[in-house]
């Protein structure tokens, strides 16, 4: 997937938003404004989002002096969420059925600081209470539900802090439901927006369930040939690829099992 032209403005809107939120001063969010339009007034639009918005972070994180400007934002929703984990637990074992699960964790995806659209926990709440009467947009649970059967490895993509409380929901369904399944779990090499690193992913558990692996790199996606040579193995050798939320599929789409919410019209085209 090619950068949107309307990709442009969330990327500069995000480094402002990330600065008002730490009080940054309006003379140093203009130099950061300025440098970011610099640096993309000369990119080659026909890259990947994440691959275009990488070097915009590391702009951001200079001007608002810290590489995670997202930290207490990130602690703040895997607190909050790991606090309904048995909630989520209980709408899973009371369904039980693959198509339950699935839209739980596209649920969680909602959790996202990169996208375009007003977030608070209250809406994650709401969408919770709607699981069980929403139905898939576009419904591949029967085509999952084969692969998972005939797979041995499955590499699991995860997205937003937050979200891996659903993600972690979700794997343990898999693992009851199919327990042949060789499940890891991958995370971003370092800090990035509230996607999940490997700290992050400790934080809620999901080392005590599956095995970890980081995919070396910062970008807000899966950059395939950025990431290191021990992510790059496991994802090629990797039998099933489930990957949450667009950055994880926009540079890799022939390859994902993906699960999003869609936010905004690109997605949905």
């Amino acid at each position: 997937m090619k950068t949107y032209l309307e990709c442009i403005p969330c990327i500069i809107s995000q480094g402002i938003k990330t600065a008002k939120r730490l009080n940054i001063s309006e003379e140093i969010q203009e130099e950061m404004v300025k440098k970011t339009l610099d640096y993309l007034k000369d990119k080659n639009y026909g890259k990947t989002p994440p691959e275009i918005a990488k070097p915009v972070y590391k702009i951001i994180n200079k001007y608002v002096g810290t590489n995670d400007p997202f930290k207490e934002l990130k602690d703040f929703y895997n607190d909050e969420m790991m606090k309904i984990e048995n909630d989520l637990k209980i709408i899973i074992e009371k369904n039980n059925d693959l198509k339950t699960a699935i839209k739980l964790a596209i649920t969680g995806n909602i959790i996202d600081f990169g996208a375009k659209h007003s977030f608070d926990k209250k809406v994650v709440l709401d969408k919770i209470d709607e699981i069980e009467h929403n139905k898939l947009m576009i419904d591949n649970s029967d085509e999952l539900y084969n692969k998972l059967k005939e797979s041995k490895t499955l590499l699991y993509l995860g997205d937003n802090c937050g979200e891996i409380v659903f993600d972690k929901v979700f794997i343990e369904y898999l693992q009851n439901n199919f327990p042949h399944l060789n499940i890891t779990f991958g995370v971003r090499g370092k800090p990035i927006i509230n996607d999940v690193t490997e700290v992050d992913a400790k934080k809620v558990g999901l080392d005590k369930i599956v095995n970890i692996i980081s995919n070396g790199d910062s970008a807000p996606g899966t950059v395939i040939e950025d990431t290191s040579d021990e992510f790059k193995k496991k994802f090629y050798e990797s039998d099933l690829i489930i990957a949450k939320g667009q950055g994880n599929y926009e540079k890799n789409s022939r390859r994902l099992h993906r699960k999003i919410r869609i936010k905004n019209k690109k997605e949905k085209d």
